[in-house]
Order: C-alpha cells, then sequence, then structure tokens
C-alpha cells in the first residue's frame, strides 16, 4: 500500500496523524457517553434479613411488594415457613448500598 502512495506522488501517513485521529475520535466518543443517565429499575423483591443456623442452613426474611417470606433454606431444599402482609401505610427501610 505504501508503494501506491509513493507512486501517486502523495506522501505517507506520518506517525501522528492516527494517534491524533484517534485521540479526536476517543474525545467525541467521551463527549457522547457523558450525556447518557443509567438508571437502575426499582426492585421489588429484596432480602430484608438471613440468619445462618450452620452447616449449609439458613433462615431468611424475604419482601417482594407489600409480603414478607419467611423461608427456610438447606443445601437441597428452600421450604416457606410463613407469609406476612405488611399494611398499606408501613415505612420500608431504605436499600442497603
Amino acid at each position: 500500500m505504501t508503494s501506491r502512495i509513493l507512486e501517486h506522488g502523495a506522501l505517507p501517513p506520518s506517525p501522528q496523524e492516527p494517534k491524533s485521529l484517534a485521540a479526536a475520535l476517543l474525545g467525541r466518543l467521551r463527549a457522547l457517553f457523558s450525556e447518557v443517565k443509567i438508571q437502575r429499575r426499582p426492585r421489588s423483591l429484596r432480602v430484608c434479613e438471613t440468619l445462618s443456623l450452620g452447616d449449609k442452613r439458613i433462615v431468611a426474611l424475604i419482601e417482594c411488594g407489600n409480603q414478607r417470606f419467611l423461608v427456610a433454606a438447606t443445601a437441597q431444599t428452600i421450604s416457606l415457613l410463613q407469609t406476612f402482609t405488611s399494611p398499606q401505610g408501613e415505612d420500608r427501610k431504605p436499600e442497603r448500598p
């Protein structure tokens, strides 16, 4: 390809051109993506609290909407122990980061 450029009398590209082109492209991409805002979808399912019972066994309180579920889990099974319905006016604790 260099021989073609030289045949037509043009100079070969300088080593500075690709760097400045890459820098310009990178600058435009940064500017484009700086305006992008990512918003998380509100989560409807969360683990409120867990308690380890040892030997790969836990009890967990899970919230989904206005209901809470007390579940027990081992390495082989998950069992529903109790279902709780929260009153509509009850305040939720803020989620942990």
